[in-house]
């Protein structure tokens, strides 16, 4: 034991300063130690669940994206598909209006033929006002053949007044104008 104490006399006894400087660095360790675990503190309660939350709206946000695309994918078959549609229906609208037109002309004709001044008068009219309806479907090309049909009718109309047979032959050449028309419009397959 003689050796230990001689040893522990021979180290120089601490001074002030040095005193003073571990204990600095004691205290100096212990911020650095708490300023750690504040960090750390931090990272776990704040910066990794904000880091899910915005890894997870990303997804979400990635979801509504490929959503979004779908959706317009979709609206742009149905678009196209509605125009397809509408398309039809004009179609559809014109020949309908085509085929008044003409039973109407071909009623007048029939009525006109058993001396019936009125049946031929409505059928007239009532094949007018498809012309009429008719041309408001027809293309520019084809207004100025629609206007001469209008016209045709107009003067059947007048012939009528005057004598249902001399009505005949205005009558016959609408028939032929309005097949032909139809024709055009619809080529048979």
């Amino acid at each position: 034991m003689d050796e230990k104490e001689t040893i522990q006399s021979e180290a120089k006894p601490e001074t002030r300063p040095q005193k003073s400087m571990r204990g600095a660095v004691r205290w100096l360790l212990a911020v650095l130690l708490a300023f750690g675990l504040g960090v750390l503190l931090i990272a776990v309660a704040l910066y990794f669940p904000a880091r899910q939350s915005l890894e997870k709206a990303n997804a979400d946000l990635e979801r509504a994206k490929a959503t979004v695309t779908s959706q317009t994918d979709q609206i742009t078959v149905l678009q196209t598909r509605n125009e397809t549609l509408q398309k039809d229906l004009d179609s559809a609208l014109l020949h309908n209006f085509a085929l008044k037109a003409l039973a109407g002309v071909r009623g007048a004709s029939l009525a006109a033929a058993t001396d019936d001044y009125a049946g031929a008068r409505l059928s007239l009219i009532q094949a007018s006002d498809s012309l009429d309806n008719l041309s408001s479907l027809l293309g520019a090309n084809q207004k100025d053949v629609l206007t001469a049909m209008q016209q045709s009718a107009a003067q059947a109309l007048t012939k009528l007044k005057i004598n249902l047979t001399s009505a005949q032959l205005e009558l016959d050449q609408l028939t032929n104008n309005l097949v032909q028309l139809e024709d055009n419009l619809f080529p048979n397959p």
